[in-house]
């Protein structure tokens, strides 16, 4: 039914559809806000672009999380959920902080949040700084490279390496977890392929990361957040390892495309980049005008518990509401000149791309800072970094990032002395780099640097 309506022409069913053609997003976005603030949708449902009502939605306890066992609109993955039943851990199905409702879900965050503390968070700000330095100082000597592939995927899956006590030789294997258990949420439809992939990926690392907290349970002498999880909260087994697979599962693809979609909207727009040259004050507010503009989370869902009114629609229980997540960043209500990217804007926090609510993001406050250190130190060490080819964007209507990203980096700038890693630090963590390099050479993750091809 979706695919007819498409065919169509209307913009709601195009947008959930056509995953292949993520360019075209936005331009829906705005046909379903002309529709006005709420429109009906196919199968009782409604969808909205506007940024109080997506609010207000996340915010309601008349409202829960979607399920497995509701509905999906693919059939495709209608057929996989009837012939297989995978029995992993993954982050949309319980006890995922992300799918569980209250009480459960108050009293799993309570736990989780007893160390995942803003001092504890503040603690990995020296080291996101030495791995961005170590990661720009291997690029040096690459004038071109995929930079999502040697910078901004790298960035997250050693930061999760670091919270979850990870040895630094085992970061390949856990990003070969990461890159093949994420393409579940990478993709709104997923072929039978990554499915299975992604499936076995997320098998493996269940058995990877129980080995490794029993690891850690022994040693003692490890001040990872995983182990002060294990130490310093009442969480079941399954519950530890859930929140591991939740650090890598939604920590890596989701901040992996909010590195990269910056990078895009800061070449295209030189004026601001130039500004931030000249007031590198500005990069915090920079951060928050990105996540505005060029949104990774795209959509959210939420299923009515019991019949209610919202502006002056009925939404009956069981019904669901599409949460046009981007559409709500650029809402004319609430951002004047929404389709303009600028970095002095006084209100670009308003945003909801870490959401609102219950649900909001545990993470933000690391994922804010893994932003400003990434792109300051990037833009700061190849000021003139250049685009040098198309960027291949992900065929997600959930996600919005780019895959690959070929750039010119350009010649060095100079270096701002506070932002440098210590001697001493570079040269261990460049002995792990060398090993990561020799691991990715043998297939097992996949591109390298373009130039090193």
């Amino acid at each position: 039914m979706l695919t007819l309506l498409a065919r169509r022409g209307d913009p709601f069913a195009q947008l959930v559809i056509n995953s292949n053609q993520p360019e075209n997003a936005p331009h829906l976005v705005e046909q379903i806000r002309r529709r006005g603030r709420m429109s009906a949708v196919i199968g009782n449902g409604w969808v909205t672009a506007d940024a109080q009502i997506v609010r207000d939605v996340l915010r309601d306890d008349r409202f829960r999380t979607v399920k497995p066992r509701d509905r999906a609109p693919f059939r495709v993955i209608q057929r996989m959920l009837a012939k297989t039943n995978p029995r992993v851990l993954n982050p949309v199905q319980s006890p995922s902080l992300l799918v569980i409702d209250p009480p459960e879900h108050a009293r799993l965050r309570r736990l989780v949040s007893r160390v995942f503390t803003p001092r504890a968070i503040d603690d990995l700000r020296n080291r996101i700084r030495e791995i961005a330095n170590t990661l720009l100082d291997d690029l040096n000597d690459s004038p071109r490279c995929d930079l999502i592939a040697e910078y901004a995927s790298r960035i997250p899956i050693e930061v999760i390496a670091e919270m979850l006590g990870i040895p630094h030789e085992e970061i390949p294997d856990l990003f070969a977890f990461a890159d093949r258990g994420t393409r579940l949420l990478s993709t709104t439809a997923p072929s039978w392929s990554d499915f299975q992939t992604a499936t076995t990926a997320l098998r493996e690392f269940e058995s990877y990361i129980a080995n490794h907290i029993e690891r850690l349970r022994g040693s003692g002498a490890d001040n990872s957040i995983l182990t002060a999880v294990l130490h310093d909260s009442d969480l079941t087994d399954t519950e530890v390892r859930m929140f591991a697979g939740l650090l890598l599962g939604a920590g890596f693809i989701t901040t992996t495309h909010a590195l990269g979609n910056p990078v895009v909207a800061l070449v295209d727009h030189p004026d601001q980049l130039a500004r931030l040259h000249a007031h590198p004050e500005g990069w915090p507010n920079a951060v928050e005008e990105t996540l505005r503009y060029d949104s990774v989370s795209q959509i959210g869902t939420r299923v009515a518990t019991e019949t209610l009114q919202i502006d002056g629609h009925t939404v009956q229980e069981g019904s669901a509401i599409f949460l046009l997540i981007a559409g709500a960043n650029r809402d004319p209500a609430i951002f004047d000149r929404p389709g303009e990217f600028d970095t002095t804007r006084s209100n670009s926090r308003d945003h909801i791309s870490f959401g609102t609510g219950i649900h909001d993001c545990l993470g933000a406050p690391l994922a804010r800072m893994e932003l400003h250190i990434g792109l300051q130190a990037l833009f700061e060490r190849f000021p003139q970094l250049a685009l040098a080819g198309e960027p291949t964007l992900n065929n997600s209507t959930l996600l919005r990032g780019i895959k690959h990203l070929p750039v010119d980096l350009g010649p060095q700038g100079p270096t701002r002395g506070d932002h440098r890693t210590p001697p001493d630090s570079v040269g261990g963590h460049r002995r792990c780099r060398a090993r990561w390099i020799h691991h990715r050479h043998r297939g097992a993750v996949g591109k390298h640097c373009v130039a090193r091809l």
